[in-house]
């Protein structure tokens, strides 16, 4: 078969003893547990955080450096009626972000102004912030941007305004910029303990540390305690968490101690009811109206002090209303732009995504801009599930086709507004700016595409650099990642305009885009972004230099290249595992994205039938399956309708492909959707 250079299939060896293990203690399917192992979950108790993890296994925002500095600066502005400019970037992840922050600043009472970049372009801007500080503003706020801002924020400072930075990008190599406070994951000096989270989520950890900065208990002592009661005499240990960081474990023996300490908190927590009964009668504790709870029965697990913070922190959690309704109004922004920002969705990432995703579907129209884009993208067109990738797919190219048209603030506005009216006028805003975007990116392709030819050495050069003139920005990031990805090579597109030229980078695994930049940043303007995905502005004067320096520079780190695809497949299957009912076992799995890619299975020795193509080109290719004299099960193969006549040889095939469904309700079955095809060598 030469329909393509063949792609290498990578099955992961099975552990048996591991997938027993886990399966059993979780409760799941062998080969969930098996998929599991090769994401990396090779224990019962990660494997729980994965499938159950809730908003308490998220991490303490108070774990950023300048955390608490932030805070108390956006509550003194909020306390004295400052006003406040939220500053954030025009894609999915910054409109989300601006969202958050806007919305947490007037739920506190305070006056917020929030910004988004028209035609002017990525990151902060001297006239704006000129403008705003005649307006009286006194505090600003970036979201997904503000790293590399040196010259933009210093001169903030000189207008009176201090800076806040939240930004998720890779900050420059010789630091940060002078800001009031400096939020960012990726700082050198960050003690964070997850880089990947989006530009959105640094803004919910501000917003979730700002709300702890209005509660009673912020900034005092608590003492969360584990005691036993022997006898007449009680023995156990207690932690000092201060903002819920947590303090020294510290032993101690006898009531009397045990009173000390209490006399000096500002809440115990106890789980032993004697001790608490103890305590209440004790008149010094009442006089210092000291509340006493009593968490669950811990017997036995005495030394896991981390067991006994979680339950700590979910009775308070469950406690400050508040908090819970913060959460309920923030995670389905966060799930938005943690998505289309394509960030890797383990860890913190995976719960914030999985709980928005959940708020979503539970109530679409809390937000009547998000229920109208969902009926119009999701609903109308028979798409039943709302996930990551319906999410990805459907929902955030319109959200950010505002964005890449100069209009970012009208996204922006479709989510925050609570007005009916209003968001079906926005919406419709929306639906003709992604027709023009729609249009853009076709011209634009095709003009790049005719540029590469002339300007590149398809075989020859590791890197392509492409220069263009007189075309509409706003799509040339997309435009190179679909570069990317049909020749699996980095690609810095420019567009020229006046005396200078704005670029958008993708790139491939193993290319540091950041990095690659760095090497030039002479001749740069400004540049920012991710190791994969990157912008950048440079003088017209220095186009050609800076092809050379890059094509130099490209030659260096980029020593091996294989164009073969490689395609890790999480375990083999028979045809009698293709079932609704293992199909709805994998949703236990979700949300998919990078780093929890949606399963790959393969099955081996199936022979094809029923073989047609359909599509206005006859570009997809549709069939069913059976193995041995099997049932049959329907198969399609996307934008792959030349492999027609091969399926219709009587040869065996091995099929590599994600488990789907078609139809709804009670007449749903699962088919394959196919990712690749081999002839069977066995």
């Amino acid at each position: 078969m030469n329909i393509e250079k063949e792609k290498n299939w990578k099955i992961f060896a099975n552990d048996s003893r591991k997938i027993t293990e886990i399966s059993e203690a979780l409760s799941v399917n062998p080969k969930i547990a098996a998929i599991m192992l090769n994401r990396g979950i090779d224990s019962v108790e990660k494997g729980a955080v994965f499938l159950h993890g809730g908003i308490e296994h998220t991490y303490n925002p108070f774990l950023f450096r300048d955390m608490k500095k932030a805070a108390d600066r956006i509550k003194k502005a909020i306390d004295n009626g400052e006003n406040i400019l939220v500053y954030g970037d025009r894609d999915v992840d910054g409109i989300t972000a601006v969202n958050v922050i806007v919305n947490t600043v007037k739920e506190l009472g305070g006056k917020a102004q929030w910004y988004v970049p028209a035609d002017e372009g990525y990151g902060i801007h001297k006239d704006i912030l000129t403008k705003y500080a005649a307006d009286g503003v006194k505090l600003l706020i970036t979201v997904d941007c503000g790293i590399s801002a040196f010259e933009e924020i210093k001169y903030a400072n000189s207008l009176g305004i201090d800076v806040i930075v939240t930004d998720h990008h890779e900050p420059p190599y010789e630091g940060v910029p002078e800001a009031y406070a400096v939020i960012n994951p990726k700082n050198t000096d960050s003690s964070y303990p997850f880089k990947d989270i989006a530009g959105c989520a640094v803004a919910l950890k501000t917003a979730q540390a700002l709300m702890a900065a209005f509660a009673k208990e912020y900034d005092k002592e608590i003492i969360v305690c584990y005691a036993e009661h022997n006898d007449s005499d009680f023995s156990g240990f207690y932690i000092k968490v201060k903002n819920d960081i947590n303090g020294e474990k510290i032993p101690f023996s006898g009531a009397a101690e045990i009173k000390s300490v209490f006399k000096q908190a500002f809440k115990a927590y106890a789980n032993n009811k004697e001790l608490k009964d103890a305590l209440i009668k004790n008149d010094a504790l009442l006089k210092d109206k000291i509340e006493i709870f009593v968490l669950h029965d811990f017997a036995g697990m005495e030394n896991d002090e981390k067991k006994i913070l979680r339950s700590y922190r979910i009775k308070k959690n469950n406690e400050d209303l508040r908090m819970k309704s913060f959460f309920i109004n923030n995670l389905d922004l966060c799930a938005l732009g943690t998505i289309a920002d394509s960030m890797p969705l383990i860890d913190e990432n995976r719960i914030i995504v999985r709980e928005g995703l959940n708020i979503i579907a539970a109530n679409p129209n809390a937000r009547p801009g998000l229920g109208l884009l969902i009926e119009d993208t999701l609903i109308s067109r028979n798409i039943q599930y709302i996930n990551s990738r319906s999410i990805s797919w459907n929902v955030t190219p319109m959200l950010n086709s505002s964005g890449r048209m100069g209009r970012g603030m009208l996204s922006a506005q479709l989510l925050m507004t609570k007005d009916v009216f209003q968001a079906k006028n926005l919406y419709a805003d929306i639906v003709k700016l992604n027709e023009g975007r729609r249009w853009l990116q076709s011209e634009n392709i095709e003009q790049f595409k005719h540029l590469l030819m002339q300007q590149c050495d398809l075989n020859r050069d590791k890197v392509f650099i492409i220069n263009a003139a007189n075309l509409e920005h706003g799509v040339t990031g997309i435009v190179a990642s679909q570069m990317v990805k049909s020749y699996l090579k980095p690609a810095f597109l420019l567009i020229s305009d006046g005396n200078e030229a704005i670029g958008a980078a993708r790139s491939v695994e193993g290319f540091d885009l950041i990095a690659a930049l760095e090497s030039v940043k002479d001749i740069l303007v400004k540049y920012g972004g991710h190791s994969q995905a990157a912008g950048f502005t440079v003088s017209h004067a220095n186009i050609e230099n800076f092809k050379k320096r890059i094509k130099g520079y490209a030659e260096k780190h980029i020593v091996e290249f294989d164009p073969c695809e490689n395609i890790e497949i999480d375990c083999e299957l028979k045809i009698s595992d293709i079932s609704m009912d293992f199909y709805k076992q994998l949703e236990i799995l979700e949300p998919f994205g990078m780093q929890n890619q949606r399963p790959i299975f393969c099955l081996k020795g199936v022979s094809a039938t029923e073989v047609s193509v359909f599509g206005g080109n006859y570009e997809h290719v549709k069939f069913k399956v059976s193995q041995k004299g099997s049932r049959n099960v329907q198969a399609v193969f996307w934008n792959q309708g030349e492999y027609a006549e091969m399926l219709r040889k009587e040869s065996l095939i091995d099929v590599a492909f994600h488990m789907d469904v078609i139809g709804r309700n009670d007449k749903q079955i699962a088919q394959l959707c196919v990712v690749d095809i081999k002839d069977n060598y066995e």
